[in-house]
């Protein structure tokens, strides 16, 4: 399943969603430096599409982790 999909409730839509990957997402947006590379290592594709949605407000269309 795509990370998008989880990513857009949290940010366009009810945000009331309480799966794995959307708390993973909320966590990743609250991480410290240290802790974004510790996340990194296990959910690349997690973090990769939080940076991305910070630097330009898109959303990627990666696979879950």
């Amino acid at each position: 399943m795509s990370i998008s999909f989880d990513l857009r409730q949290i940010v366009e839509g009810s945000d009331k969603q309480t799966n794995f990957t959307t708390m993973l997402l909320k966590l990743i947006f609250k991480a410290d430096l240290s802790n974004l590379e510790k996340l990194r290592k296990g959910f690349p594709n997690a973090v990769q599409t939080i940076e991305h949605y910070k630097a330009t407000g898109d959303i990627l269309n990666l696979e879950s982790d």
